[in-house]
């Protein structure tokens, strides 16, 4: 019998349908259902470098869901692109526009990947192995308008999230971001030259309940390795740190796609 997750990786690849949560269905809706299921959350963080220490909102608003899939970039189908991104988001999510619509473009193969990864998001945004860089004078690779990029292994990809402040809060406001886009990376290394910084703290809120979850805090994991027992139990404990988990994932990740790449050019030769 055929392993059920490979199976739907197969109907994601020949076809632009998929099952979703048993249910077969249109990938582009099955896209809009999956971000809509972060609208409800705000995720709040904490983050330092150099003694200076940065908070800031991340929450998610249906006209944002144009840009992180990708349909800005698909100018030939007119209706997207003078569409109200309100509407069209509302459209997708109700079955009046599907995959069908959209794969008439030349362009749609850009796209295809976001479509798979956007139901992602949430379990990459709640991962406590992300890399937070400050876009400092822009990124010499994009022309994406963004203040942070937040770079994240996930499964043998990685994935990167730009970030991009809403407006601009007034003194003493937390300022709160949107999603500007989101990729996982080809060729370029767009965090490259980039400072990284520490996350201190990442919460989830839940703004229906108003639950707050604090998935991760560097202080916790501090105080627990100076009470630890031994110093095996001290070092088990710091490889919790985000800083630490982060980089060994995205290492295990560069190494299989080198890996990958050497075997491939060994058998052509």
């Amino acid at each position: 019998m055929p392993n059920e997750n490979a199976t739907k990786g197969v109907l994601l690849m020949q076809n632009p349908f998929c099952i979703w949560e048993g249910i077969f269905m249109d990938l582009l809706e099955r896209a809009a259902l999956e971000f809509d299921k972060l609208r409800s959350n705000t995720y709040y963080f904490e983050i330092a470098r150099k003694n200076t220490q940065r908070k800031f909102m991340l929450n998610f608003m249906s006209g944002d869901f144009h840009h992180i899939v990708g349909l800005h970039k698909l100018p030939d189908i007119r209706f997207i692109q003078t569409g109200a991104r309100d509407k069209v988001y509302k459209d997708i999510l109700h079955g009046r526009i599907g995959s069908s619509d959209i794969q008439k473009s030349k362009y749609y193969g850009e796209i295809e990947n976001r479509l798979k990864l956007v139901g992602q998001m949430g379990d990459i945004l709640d991962s406590n192995q992300i890399v937070f860089k400050c876009l400092k004078n822009g990124n010499v690779f994009s022309r994406i308008e963004a203040d942070y990029l937040l770079e994240n292994a996930h499964k043998t990809d990685i994935i990167y999230i730009f970030l991009n402040e809403r407006s601009k809060a007034e003194k003493g406001q937390i300022p709160v971001m949107c999603c500007r886009s989101f990729f996982p990376m080809n060729q370029l290394d767009y965090s490259r030259n980039q400072p990284s910084y520490t996350l201190l703290k990442k919460v989830k809120i839940d703004t229906i309940s108003g639950n707050e979850t604090v998935q991760y805090d560097r202080s916790r994991i501090l105080d627990q390795a100076k009470e630890a027992g031994s110093e095996a139990e001290r070092k088990s404990v710091l490889q919790q740190l985000n800083e630490k988990k982060a980089q060994s994932a995205i290492k295990e990740v560069i190494d299989q796609r080198r890996n990958c790449q050497k075997d491939k050019q060994d058998r052509e030769k």
